[in-house]
């Protein structure tokens, strides 16, 4: 849209039916391009806008609350770039780090923020509006969004089945074709319902994916997988987890920049994933995330959230741990928790790369609002989506003999098998080269006996590895996987 003062581009989830694309519409006024760029500000599905003001000489970037690909905002005080793929965008700059915020994620209590561990670029977040002026950028963080609180539930309404309606509804309204779209089935409660709506909507023949554990917990994953597929008629596509070990040769992490140490914490199997779903001719994921967020407990509840506790990051020195505590960044409450909008920040690069677009039927701030507001017998331990589970499946497995899937010894594994790569970068790490990182206890961990160290201190060091790689001198490594 266009007028005399502004220049305006709006991207946008279509609904089923949409005509693909709408035609560039030059406006007699700025004040109706602000009115009808408010008005497609209100859509209910995804969306971003670029607005260019001529007067002020001054670019806006806002995102919906849903925000499922984030763009990032580089500057050095005389320009900005703007680019979907942070590796690209920071391939050619010095990228110096943050360190203040790199502590902070190191140290698990970074939060959700635009601020980045690069200095001079910015994400954007979910509702707010990136600024950019001149070669700054600032950035209008959204009002914050308190919750309703539980409400009563007429006595008539069956929840289980308006929560399995409203997930349908969420995928119809899009427009999704069987053989170009698929479904993320891990054996989990999330995707297993979203599987189950997707099928509904679409019929047989949806292409199920994901990755297959070892051990007890594998073999119940399994059973479910099996159990899943057969109700939904998909075509299932499965990856076993062990072959693609965390920071294996031919991981993105040995790359510079290639995998952000906030995003999803095996991106190793989801690039094999992502190829192959691509080779089948997939433009379009649906995924279960956002599920374990719709069920919040609020103060005098059982399970109301306490204040957490900051537990020593045990590979950062008092220095580093008094930074870290600096870096920390709080985000307005929005109608979606935190969470979801990492998870989908956490794997845009690796799904826009193969040309796949993620849809996440669970971050809709009205889904959200709806679970938010019932009763907590509903809410607790997820009681509603087990009950759902169990109405569609005719299995109990969900609601009373759930064994729940862990990373833990995959990345363990991952760790122990390339310890040599590891060490290395936390010896050559501009990171580590200061008084902030305990670099030796990090070194005689990784050196030690892997699956031996508490589960605490197995987590703080992935942290520090996985960010130690990202800030990973350029030449270090050469074995790089085809882009």
């Amino acid at each position: 849209m266009e007028s005399d003062g502004f220049l305006a581009v709006l991207v946008c989830e279509r609904f089923s039916g949409d005509r693909e694309g709408f035609a560039f519409d030059r406006l007699p006024n700025d004040a109706q391009l602000l009115d009808q760029l408010r008005q497609w500000e209100g859509h209910i599905l995804d969306w971003s806008s670029l607005m260019i003001d001529r007067r002020q000489r001054q670019l806006r970037y806002r995102t919906s609350n849903i925000c499922s690909v984030p763009v990032y905002a580089w500057t050095d005080d005389e320009r900005v770039v703007l680019d979907w793929d942070y590796q690209r965008l920071l391939g050619g700059i010095d990228a110096p780090i943050d360190r203040g915020a790199a502590l902070a994620h190191i140290a698990g209590i970074s939060g959700y923020s635009p601020r980045t561990m690069v200095r001079g670029l910015y994400r954007a977040t979910a509702g707010a509006t990136l600024i950019m002026e001149g070669g700054a950028v600032r950035v209008d963080l959204p009002e914050a969004v308190e919750p309703e609180g539980p409400q009563h539930i007429a006595e008539a309404c069956v929840a289980e089945d308006l929560l399995f309606d409203a997930i349908k509804g969420l995928l119809h309204a899009r427009p999704l074709l069987v053989d170009r779209t698929a479904v993320e089935i891990s054996g989990g409660m999330d995707s297993a319902l979203a599987g189950l709506a997707l099928a509904d909507v679409l019929g047989p023949g949806v292409l199920s994916t994901g990755a297959q554990f070892r051990g007890a917990m594998g073999a119940a994953q399994r059973e479910r997988r099996r159990l899943l597929c057969e109700l939904g008629g998909f075509d299932d596509l499965v990856l076993p987890a062990d072959r693609f070990a965390p920071f294996c040769a031919g991981s993105r992490r040995r790359i510079r920049f290639g995998v952000w140490p906030g995003d999803e914490n095996y991106p190793e199997i989801f690039e094999a994933i992502f190829a192959a779903l691509a080779q089948a001719g997939i433009d379009t994921l649906v995924s279960g995330f956002g599920g374990d967020e719709l069920y919040p407990a609020y103060v005098g509840e059982e399970a109301a959230a306490q204040p957490r506790e900051r537990r020593r990051q045990p590979f950062l020195t008092d220095k580093g741990w008094r930074l870290a505590g600096e870096g920390a960044q709080a985000y307005p409450p929005g109608p979606l928790q935190e969470t979801c909008w990492q998870a989908a920040a956490g794997r845009s690069q690796r799904l826009l790369r193969y040309g796949i677009w993620p849809v996440y039927p669970y971050h809709s701030p009205e889904l959200a609002r709806f679970v938010g507001r019932l009763p907590w017998e509903y809410r607790r331990d997820r009681a509603l989506l087990r009950r759902a589970l169990t109405a569609r499946t005719g299995s109990s497995v969900f609601q009373h003999a759930y064994v729940k899937e862990s990373f833990h010894d995959v990345a363990a594994r991952g760790m122990a098998e390339n310890k040599a790569y590891l060490v290395e970068t936390v010896r050559q790490s501009a990171l580590a080269n200061d008084d902030l990182i305990d670099r030796d206890r990090a070194i005689a961990a990784l050196t030690g006996d892997m699956f031996a160290l508490p589960v605490h201190e197995m987590e703080a060091l992935y942290l520090l590895l996985t960010t130690c790689c990202f800030f990973q001198d350029g030449g270090a490594v050469r074995d790089q996987p085809p882009r």
